[in-house]
This record gives C-alpha cells, sequence and structure tokens, in this order.
C-alpha cells in the first residue's frame, strides 16, 4: 500500500481551520477507500486530531513556523530525509506552504488567492514572500487541487506554467445537520446571519449598511466569529439595528442558528470556497451572497445575488426576501438541491484519483537503471 505524507505545517495546533478541517476530511475519506496508508506532518498532536483519523494515521508533529519562507526552504531538506525514513511515496502538501521536494511526487492544495485576487489588501511582505513561495511549491508539484473552478482559473491567471495539471476538486459541508443544542440561545426577532471572521475579503461592512438602509428596526444582523476592528459596528454607525456577536460557539448552536435565520448572507469581494454557503442550504436556511469569485459558483441556483460593492443591491434582495411570498420557500429549495451534489466521499476519491496519476507519471519518468557487468543480450 502505498503512503502519503499530508503536510501542514502552516496550521496552529488544536484549532481548526478551514484548510485543517478539509485536509480531515480527506485524510478520513482516503482512509475509508483503504489505498493509502497515512502519515500527517502538522502542528497538531495526535490527541487534538478528530476522533475520525485519531487512530488510523501516523502522527509526526512539528512547531508552527514563524517565517513561512525559511520554513520551505527548510523543508526543501528536512521533508525528503522524513519521506526516506518513513518510506513515504507522495507528498501532499495541504496548502502550497509546504514542500517543494520529497518522495516519488507532490500534490498541492490551493485553496484561495487573495494575495492576487485582491493585492491592494496584501501587506507589502506578505505579498513578496507569498509569491515565490506558491512559484516555489507548485513548480515542483506534479498535480496541483484548486477547491473550486474559481480558484482554478485565478491560479491559472496568475500561474499559467501549472495549467496542464491543475484540477478543482470541491470540498462539501463540514457541519453536521442533525448538528442539535437543546438549549441553543437564540437572539430575539428574525436576523440576517454571518459566519466567519470580519476579514477585508469578507465585505461585512456592506451587510450592515445594508442592514440599516431596509429601515426595518426589528430586522438584526448575527454575527459569529471574530471582529476585532468593530468592522460592522462601524459600518453601522449607530443604526437602530441589534447586533449580536458570537464566537467560538458548539456545532449544535450554529446549526440552530442557520434554521432560525431570515438568511445567511455571504457579501464577500473574494472566496476559494465558502463553506459556509453549503451549510446554510443543507440545514434549510436561505443563501444571499456575492456574485464573485466562487460564491455563486458554490451557491448554484440556490442564492440570490448582488454586487458587493452595492449595499442597495444587497438591501434589494433582502426586501424581495422579505415581501416576495414563495421566495424564501424557493430558495431553500433550490438550496438542497444544490448542496447534494458536494459530497465528501466523492471529493477523496478524486484526491486519490489524482494522487495515483502522479505516482504513475513518476513511474514513468523513472529512467531504466544499468545492471552492473550485466550480460550482453543474446
Amino acid at each position: 500500500m502505498p503512503r502519503v505524507l499530508v503536510n501542514m505545517p502552516t496550521q496552529y495546533g488544536g484549532r481548526p481551520s478551514g484548510v485543517a478541517l478539509v485536509a480531515f476530511r480527506v485524510i478520513a475519506g482516503l482512509l475509508d477507500r483503504g489505498t493509502f496508508a497515512v502519515v500527517l506532518r502538522s502542528p497538531w498532536t495526535r490527541d487534538q486530531l478528530p476522533p475520525a483519523i485519531r487512530d488510523r494515521v501516523e502522527v509526526v508533529t512539528v512547531p508552527r513556523p514563524r517565517i513561512m519562507l525559511f520554513d520551505v526552504v527548510r523543508q526543501a531538506v528536512a521533508v525528503p530525509k522524513l519521506c526516506r525514513a518513513l518510506n513515504v511515496d507522495l507528498v501532499l502538501n495541504a496548502d502550497p506552504y509546504g514542500a517543494a521536494f520529497g518522495a516519488r511526487a507532490r500534490v498541492s492544495v490551493v485553496h484561495d488567492l487573495y494575495f492576487r485576487t485582491m493585492p491592494g489588501r496584501s501587506r507589502s511582505r506578505e505579498a513578496l514572500t507569498t509569491d515565490p513561495i506558491f512559484r516555489f511549491v507548485l513548480a515542483n508539484s506534479a498535480r496541483v487541487i484548486t477547491v473550486s473552478e474559481s480558484t482554478k482559473t485565478d491560479l491559472c491567471r496568475f500561474y499559467p506554467f501549472v495549467r496542464n495539471r491543475t484540477h478543482a476538486v470541491p470540498s462539501a459541508a463540514m457541519l453536521d445537520p442533525e448538528a442539535y443544542d437543546p438549549a441553543p440561545d437564540l437572539p430575539a426577532g428574525p436576523f440576517v446571519l454571518a459566519v466567519g471572521n470580519a476579514m477585508y475579503n469578507k465585505n461585512f461592512p456592506t451587510l450592515a449598511r445594508a442592514v440599516a438602509a431596509l429601515d426595518r428596526p426589528e430586522i438584526g444582523i448575527v454575527h459569529v466569529g471574530e471582529d476585532p476592528d468593530e468592522a460592522i459596528a462601524t459600518a453601522l454607525d449607530d443604526a437602530p439595528v441589534r447586533l449580536t456577536r458570537l464566537s467560538r460557539i458548539s456545532e449544535g448552536r450554529l446549526a440552530a442558528l442557520y434554521r432560525n435565520a431570515l438568511c445567511l448572507c455571504v457579501p464577500s469581494f473574494s472566496e476559494g470556497f465558502c463553506l459556509p454557503v453549503l451549510e446554510a442550504q443543507a440545514l434549510g436556511c436561505p443563501v444571499i451572497c456575492s456574485d464573485r469569485s466562487a460564491t455563486p459558483e458554490i451557491a448554484g441556483a440556490g442564492a440570490l445575488t448582488f454586487a458587493p460593492a452595492d449595499a442597495g443591491a444587497l438591501a434589494a434582495c433582502l426586501t424581495r426576501l422579505l415581501d416576495e411570498p414563495g421566495l424564501r420557500t424557493a430558495l431553500i429549495a433550490r438550496g438542497h438541491d444544490n448542496v447534494r451534489r458536494y459530497d465528501w466521499a466523492e471529493t477523496a476519491r478524486r484526491y486519490e484519483a489524482l494522487m495515483l496519476d502522479a505516482l504513475r507519471d513518476a513511474a514513468r519518468a523513472q529512467p531504466a537503471q544499468e545492471v552492473p557487468r550485466a550480460h550482453p543480450a543474446p
């Protein structure tokens, strides 16, 4: 059985980011398929891993690097040595901040290109270091996986040398639709739900301005995530809109918020995939989302869309949802149909196929070795 090293040094141990959660789901799917044995190299310890994979993988715990560029250079030496010691056949980099060398082949996953798609918002140091990292690691990857067709388009536009070996493999909903909290402590009154940390790409101030423009004080906003700069409250500018801030809540409470929200709003300027869209659709929550990057692709027909810089357009979508009979029911039905297009078992199957392709290519590229002092052919 071939052995794959899932290489994920950039994530914080015990803190499940989107990258880590996708990696864990892919690992579980690969193990269920039984084609690969898995070694996980990351800052996570065995005890911190999800139960679905905790006792099924070999664990190599490494400290999270402080300077990514230096660590990528270090991995170019350290990971090949580890692969030889553990008889690893293939390296799967969970993101491009990984190993450019090691094993017989490498496959790398790209979740987003915010430093390219929103260059004005990236710190110059970040942009200057991230670009060479991407070029170095992707150039030495036999296959590149993106989480959406939108991200694939962006990647091939900025890095055309990977065009012929890049494949879009979507993720699926993370939240268990059966998750339940018997006492979820829901906010009073109807509310628009926003999920995610208030980074610039999320564009939550546009949501705040749109809800304020509705002039319907009964409609509140519930934000699940961190907002250290108070971007939402600042954009409300003392408008009489109820704002509820939540973070680090249970799956059951988040599921209850989805089930009871007027809608999920995703006003993002840029998204690599956007899991909350599928979580909302799986739980019968209508979706209103930006018409940019991956959000309309992932939401399919199960969403109303708007230009993310136009708070008036978003307000118009919210007004339609409030005032048009049958629209909410139609969006919920179309959302349920859409979310069925995404399945973790299929995601794992496609990862497996691309990894096996990379190993076959590596085998074909291996030159025939001469045998010393061989007898001449008759």
